[in-house]
């Protein structure tokens, strides 16, 4: 018998397991085939944007780029912070709260659509040169920011993170001052945070933060726009940016 007669009747019979159980085949290569540069248009006007999937962890999902200019042609991407494949062949863009603010669906080769609750619908859609090469990912990609693994058990608990901390640099200290308090926002989950005055980091009074949240051993500052870093306990009472990109960002807590 021929070795594809035989193992036909295996993959039909696995097949119909994966229907019965409302399984879908996992989305890891869909995230890799989709990430890269897109163009983001609203039907009907001559509105566009170029975004970008990026693949490193960001928010509640993946990295999404794009000039600042984006949200005044395009309101919709106002609160828009990441991006994820909730299954297989659909692109959702979420806000820091991790509520979708679009959600494409596929609409022909390298075409989506999505439409919002207002009516209005949004092609995404990408040119042969913008496609990403999808490669499968390497153990340890050489070059690319890696997250510590975290160990929850061993995290701060949560009673410990709410206070007063300062803000160090690479090389400078005491920077900015920053407050984590307990107190809730609208947002779920997050609490509220503040920069305290005096602050000298440009960058800081920039990014703004006003709320912060603690998961997974975590600790992630939301900024007023809807932006988010996270960072990770190095010893008590001290966090650092991480994965380690763009400037050090350490936060020391204040004594009393």
């Amino acid at each position: 018998m021929d070795r594809r007669r035989r193992i036909r009747p295996f993959l039909t019979a696995v097949s119909a397991v994966t229907c019965l159980s409302g399984a879908s085949p996992p989305a890891p290569t869909d995230v890799v085939a989709m990430a890269g540069a897109w163009d983001v248009a609203l039907e009907g006007s001559h509105r566009k944007c170029r975004i970008t999937l990026g693949l490193e962890p960001a928010s509640l999902g993946r990295g999404l780029r794009f000039p600042a200019g984006c949200r005044r042609a395009l309101p919709v991407l106002r609160t828009a912070s990441a991006w994820l494949v909730p299954e297989r062949g659909l692109i959702r863009l979420i806000d820091a709260a991790g509520d979708a603010v679009l959600e494409f669906r596929p609409d022909g080769p390298d075409r989506f659509l999505g439409r919002t609750a207002a009516g209005e619908t949004y092609r995404l859609e990408r040119q042969e040169d913008l496609r990403m090469v999808s490669l499968p990912p390497a153990p340890v990609p050489i070059g690319v920011p890696q997250v510590t693994p975290i160990d929850p058990a061993k995290a701060p608990p949560f009673a410990a993170v709410p206070g007063r901390y300062v803000v160090d640099r690479y090389t400078e200290k005491d920077v900015c001052r920053l407050a984590l308090t307990p107190t809730m926002t609208r947002m779920a989950g997050r609490y509220e945070a503040q920069l305290l005055e005096g602050c000298r980091d440009q960058g800081l009074r920039i990014f703004d933060p006003v709320a912060w949240r603690y998961e997974g051993g975590r600790l992630t500052l939301t900024s007023r726009r809807g932006h988010e870093v996270t960072l990770i306990s190095e010893r008590e009472g001290q966090w650092r940016r991480d994965p380690e990109v763009g400037a050090t960002l350490i936060l020391r807590k204040a004594t009393p």
